[in-house]
């Protein structure tokens, strides 16, 4: 099922039908060109070109939400597509896993619609949210370089697959290199809108971001008490 609009498209997957019928008609209103699966197997055979997000569950299935996250943004292809995990799994271990995966969020069911509106709206307008610089321009710091019209990372040349959220942290650390910046601050600049929210998820997406970065890992430092940095 599908319904197109002015906006950007999203797919939902989820294997209750009343629950999908509800999201798409909402985010149909909200002026979303959406689509529904019941299945997120059936996700890896679409093509998400033009896929700005995936909400998904599916966590009772065989092929559930968090190994479509993990495929998703182990391709380099569709590392960049956006991902909610919605789900009824209170369990920490199921969140930090699909943050750790590269989820850009989670929701718990039972939602609030306004709730699940406002967090697409923060999701999307995080990651698409397009570069203020002059064309060409980069940041770089040792062997590191963001491109910010392009989104990529490279390291000595070689592309890191880092997801938006993990670019536009990375921005704000480099544009203060030497200056720590409070995990609460790293919070409301990347997630402004999300008042909702707990900040310990830049913990969680430092701590991959750290994973990809390799040696210089070292250099991103945490000091307590003040924050985040590049040293």
């Amino acid at each position: 099922m599908a319904y197109t609009s002015s906006l950007g498209k999203i797919y939902v997957v989820d294997e209750d039908s009343n629950i999908l019928d509800l999201l798409l008609t909402n985010l149909d209103s909200e002026g979303y060109s959406v689509e529904g699966f019941s299945k997120a197997a059936d996700i890896m055979s679409q093509d998400l070109g033009d896929v700005s997000l995936i909400i998904v569950d599916a966590m009772q299935q065989k092929f559930n939400g968090l190994h479509l996250i993990a495929q998703l943004k182990a391709n380099p292809l569709t590392a960049h597509t956006s991902i909610i995990l919605f789900t009824a799994n209170a369990s920490e271990r199921i969140l930090i896993e699909a943050l750790d995966l590269g989820a850009d969020d989670f929701i718990m069911k039972p939602f609030s619609l306004r709730e699940l509106v406002a967090r697409v709206r923060t999701v999307l307008r995080r990651t698409s949210r397009p570069a203020v610089k002059a064309p060409g321009q980069n940041l770089s710091y040792s062997t590191l370089n963001l491109d910010l019209m392009t989104g990529k990372v490279t390291d000595d040349g070689m592309e890191l697959p880092v997801t938006k959220t993990e670019f536009a942290i990375l921005k704000l650390l480099l544009r203060n290199v030497g200056t720590p910046i409070s995990r609460i601050e790293i919070y409301r600049s990347i997630w402004q809108d999300d008042s909702s929210g707990n900040d310990r998820i830049v913990d969680t997406n430092i701590s991959r971001l750290r994973k990809k970065l390799g040696e210089l890992s070292t250099s991103l430092v945490n000091r307590s008490g003040l924050g985040y940095m590049f040293v």
